[in-house]
């Protein structure tokens, strides 16, 4: 056979293949069922070209065996007039899609040639879920109540306006159950929602909006049709037998075959036609899921094209015929097909079943046990055992019909044979790969020393991504057991695919993306809905960083904000409206409070704005905030599948920003949940309300509040989707006995975290060893401060020999940290002050933008025993 590469036909070529007139086919899109086509249409003697919809094939989809077809095309929307062109000069018989997502292409095809077909005035109703149950719903079909958006949170509040759950969410245009879940309360519809818009589908698309329909109660079913000038043969009727997996997900056990006269087919046939019509399916095949509700059938959805579990000889064996040979013969030889099926239905010939296998192994897969299989083959019932994988690929739990192992054809005389079969497989499934067990294996972007004990403590093997910063500064250190990928950048996407192609790793699965860095937090969701693994997904992430999206999406959800400008060009502040007495500037997605400041008339605006463009600043766009005053709390937590399993509410010492203005330490400590329940039952509420707002399920969380003293009232400043920065880890694990690391890793890979919370008496608080301005020649080590008196942890960061800057220009200045624990208030402030002159007075900094006879000076006060005076030769 020739290559198949040198066989595509360049649509302006003018030397095309000739093919004798009528006696050519064109399948659009040819995958997975659709590579039973083309020996269809061989054996009527005619031939067949393909039409790729796309100008790269889709990968996520059995590719189209290009032998079998003696051209090819690629045809994305700007290809559409040149290959309708060099299919016309093949005067074809027939443009039929192959697969889903080649429906509406081949209705434009065909129309275009004035072909038979179903035309392309209800096309996007044959694809878009949507459009499909609303063209249904203007010819008075029943169906399920629905509504769209691209807005998760406009889901969620429909939903519970209806208040009446389940309900199911699922993407517009995807197929085999994927990314359908089935709610049950408003976070499980939020969830989902987010899910959907931040994922692609299995034809690599993305999901910009999600699909919010009303759950149909009852049993569902299959109805498959192949029509000719809308009289159509219903090939068959299945009574699908499925089980709810954990997450609200649905898994398709048996596909059961029903006889003809058997309650309820006549009304699921019915009711089918009066579907076909109302969404132009007049030509071709379609495959309808219908659901029998106490009020009478309901459409699922509908395919114009073959059923997805069709298989020829099979189908021959139990029904007499299949649905690929009649859909040749309805475009090849429309009167025979008026003339034989026309209007009638299937005659079964034997019981028959397709099973979907389920499996909780995951790994890698090392080989196909060919004997295992045979074991199953052997079976008395079985036809055809489907083995889905290959060596290499990665085998995982179960989670929708894409990750169903295998798929086994069952027939027998008798259904009770089929069903003792099915039992029998059980036993023999998990043995049919052979699975290097790897486990979970996540993806770091950054070196969070927590998370990365946490991979070594559980044994979960990590590539850990590292930009030259970190390298660099060289503080964080990845352990031996774990991989280290080197980038240039470890928040591009860009940066990271190239790398991990170049390790090999391009096509791993990884079971999920993590970081603890707020920079990489959009990156991780873009990478793993690219990776097809968990991450927060990249819409949740940008609200997790964008200011005032943040702010809007709690707002929205009836929490204080402060009210916010956006400045779209920090350097350029001509036309932002000064709307507040008092307010803050500070960068749309800053962190650290890095380039915030307090301004307090539009003229310090712009003194600040001129400010940002002298110092040519890279980050543009800022936010313009109402300055809210009070107390600054935080609130540290995590959460699981949308609970909140554990909080810690505290305080920062003053306002970070006060701190900045005084350049005094940042400082902050964790109220006691016994002494001082008051604020967390303040808080609590408050904190729930923010994060079911922000679309957070699984994983830690660092809130900041605004308390007022007088009357307590809490307004929402900002959060993050990690942990919080300075000693927090620290001081959650000493303080309530919880492992910030650990949980972020567990909440990642959508394990239930431990959740035993241990509270120790006393009080717990960080603060920072500020430093002096100069070049560091030596310090207390972190051993020696943990000598003083409260001192449970320290760390110093800044290195010997590095300059320090003194001033305090955000909230990660600082030459080191110390956890300080104590009985009360008074006697934390004081250990605080002892710490910090402690360690202020054993520093040793030569000082900066001084002279040589300074610094000699200073060399000789700091080392009176050396002399370093020029002496004489005598």
């Amino acid at each position: 056979m020739p290559d198949p590469a040198q066989r595509v036909m360049d649509p302006m070529a003018s030397d095309s293949p000739p093919a004798p007139a009528g006696r050519t086919a064109v399948i659009v899109d040819g995958y997975s069922t659709g590579t039973f086509l083309p020996p269809a249409f061989a054996r009527l003697g005619i031939d067949v070209v393909h039409v790729h919809s796309t100008a790269e094939p889709m990968t996520t989809m059995l590719q189209p065996d290009l032998d079998a077809y003696r051209a090819g095309f690629s045809c994305p929307p700007d290809a559409f007039e040149q290959t309708a062109d060099a299919l016309a000069a093949l005067a074809p018989v027939a443009v039929l899609a192959g697969q889903e997502p080649g429906v509406p292409l081949a209705d434009a095809l065909g129309e275009r040639l004035g072909l038979a077909g179903n035309g392309t005035a209800l096309s996007t109703a044959r694809r878009d879920k949507y459009e499909m149950i609303e063209a249904l719903r203007r010819a008075g079909v029943r169906c399920a109540d629905q509504y769209k958006s691209d807005d998760p949170q406009a889901l969620a509040d429909r939903a519970e306006r209806a208040g009446s759950y389940p309900v199911v969410v699922k993407p517009l245009s995807s197929a085999s159950t994927d990314h359908v879940y089935r709610c049950h309360d408003r976070a499980e519809v939020l969830a989902a929602a987010r899910s959907v818009t931040g994922s692609t589908d299995i034809f690599g698309r993305p999901n910009t909006e999600a699909l919010l329909q009303s759950f149909l109660h009852g049993t569902e079913y299959i109805v498959d049709t192949v029509s000719v000038d809308g009289e159509r043969y219903v090939c068959g009727v299945w009574e699908y037998e499925k089980q709810i997996l954990p997450g609200g997900r649905n898994i398709y056990d048996l596909d059961v075959l029903l006889a003809p006269d058997a309650d309820p087919v006549p009304e699921l046939i019915a009711y089918v036609d009066t579907v076909l019509e109302a969404l132009g399916i007049r030509q071709g095949p379609a495959h309808a899921e219908v659901i029998m509700t106490p009020e009478g059938p309901a459409l699922v959805e509908i395919g114009a094209r073959l059923n997805g579990n069709m298989n020829p000889g099979f189908h021959d064996q139990c029904l007499g015929t299949n649905q690929a040979d009649l859909t040749a013969l309805a475009y090849a030889d429309p009167e025979e097909f008026t003339r034989r099926y026309a209007g009638r239905v299937y005659s079964p010939r034997a019981a028959a079943a397709v099973h979907s296998t389920r499996t909780d192994r995951d790994g890698v897969v090392e080989s196909v046990d060919r004997e295992a299989v045979d074991r199953i083959a052997a079976l008395p019932s079985v036809h055809l055992v489907g083995v889905k994988l290959t060596a290499g690929k990665r085998i995982s739990p179960t989670a929708d019909l894409l990750t169903s192992p295998l798929r086994i054809f069952l027939t027998a005389p008798d259904l009770a044979t089929v069903r003792a079969d099915h039992t029998r497989i059980q036993d023999l499934k998990d043995a049919v790969y052979r699975v290097a067990e790897t486990g979970p294996r996540v993806l770091l972007l950054g070196t969070d020393k927590y998370v990365m004990q946490a991979c070594v403590r559980h044994g979960i093997p990590a590539v850990v991504v590292q930009g030259p910063g970190g390298y660099d500064h060289g503080l964080a250190e990845i352990p031996e057991e774990l991989d280290r990928l080197f980038v240039d950048d470890q928040n591009s996407p860009e940066a990271i695919l190239m790398a991990l192609h170049r390790a090999g790793l391009g096509e791993h699965r990884f079971d999920a993306v993590h970081t603890s860095d707020e920079w990489g937090l959009v990156t991780a969701g873009v990478l793993a809905a690219h990776l097809g693994c968990r991450a927060l997904d990249p819409a949740t992430a940008v609200h997790f960083r964008d200011k005032s999206l943040q702010k809007r999406k709690v707002a929205e959800a009836g929490v204080p904000t402060a009210r916010v400008t956006v400045v779209d060009d920090v350097h350029d502040v001509s036309d932002v409206p000064w709307e507040y007495e008092k307010a803050v500037l500070k960068p749309v997605a800053g962190a650290a409070t890095a380039r915030t400041a307090i301004v307090e008339s539009p003229e310090a605006l712009a003194a600040l704005s001129r400010r940002y463009r002298d110092d040519r600043t890279a980050q543009r766009t800022f936010v313009l905030e109402e300055y809210v005053g009070g107390e600054e709390w935080i609130a540290d937590g995590f959460l699981h599948d949308g609970e909140l399993r554990f909080l810690a509410v505290g305080r920062y010492g003053a306002p970070c920003l006060t701190m900045i203005d005084e350049q005094t330490p940042l400082w902050m400590r964790h109220f006691d949940p016994k002494s001082e329940s008051w604020a967390y039952d303040r808080a609590e509420p408050v904190v729930r309300r923010c994060l079911e707002a922000l679309g957070l399920r699984d994983g830690v969380f660092h809130m900041e509040l605004f308390h007022d003293p007088e009357t307590g009232r809490l307004t929402f400043s900002e959060c993050a989707a990690r942990r919080g920065g300075a000693l927090l880890h620290e001081q959650v694990q000493a303080k309530f006995g919880v492992h910030l690391g650990e949980v972020a890793l567990f909440g990642a890979l959508g394990r239930e975290p431990r959740a035993e919370v241990d509270h120790r008496p006393g009080l717990f608080g960080t603060t920072y060893l500020k430093g002096r301005a100069g070049t560091l020649f030596s310090c207390p080590t972190p051993a020696e401060l943990r000598a003083l008196p409260g001192v449970e942890f320290a760390r110093v960061e800044f290195p010997a020999g590095g300059t320090f800057l003194g001033d305090i220009d955000n909230t990660n200045h600082r030459m080191g940290q110390v956890l300080v624990s104590a009985d009360s208030e008074d006697e934390l402030a004081a250990r605080f002050d002892e710490v910090r002159a402690w360690f202020d007075e054993r520093l040793i900094v030569a000082p900066q933008n001084v002279t040589g006879r300074e610094l000699r000076a200073w060399g000789r006060e700091t080392r009176p025993d050396a002399d370093f005076r020029d002496p004489l030769w005598n």
